[in-house]
């Protein structure tokens, strides 16, 4: 079965993949992007590895790596430790910049990606021209 056969992975896996890069974005933000403001009296020291950061660089961030591990490998740290990939709808063999960057921008605007079709992609992923797959030979439904 080649990859452009395979249904979209389960929106459960593509969830907790963007929710691991999220925590890496978080955690990278906080220790290069500091928020003067933020105070840090009284909160845990996970609470200040996690939220100490400015939060658009959290975004910019996680957008700068989902773009260059999309368009080049086709998957993030996220996806890849939950087994799915992107692939491109044309079967092109790699996602490239054009599709990762219309795929990554969408996701930054956050209502494409929970307004879904009846195959379980999202909008993002319907204008992009692209599906995220689970990687391995079991077939998933979405």
């Amino acid at each position: 079965m080649t990859e452009q056969t395979v249904p979209s992975a389960l929106v459960p896996r593509r969830l907790a993949g963007i929710a691991i890069d999220w925590v890496l974005c978080l955690l990278i933000s906080s220790a290069f992007f500091p928020d003067p403001s933020y105070a840090t009296e009284g909160v845990t020291g996970i609470e200040r590895a996690l939220l100490a950061g400015v939060p658009f660089a959290t975004l910019a961030v996680w957008a700068v790596q989902h773009l260059l591990l999309v368009s080049t490998l086709g998957t993030t740290i996220g996806h890849r430790l939950m087994g799915v990939r992107v692939v491109r709808e044309d079967g092109a063999l790699a996602v490239g910049f054009g599709k990762a960057a219309i795929r990554t921008g969408l996701l930054a605007l956050v209502i494409p990606a929970v307004v879904w079709g009846p195959d379980g992609r999202g909008l993002h992923d319907r204008l992009a021209g692209t599906r995220v797959v689970r990687v391995g030979g079991e077939r998933t439904s979405s």
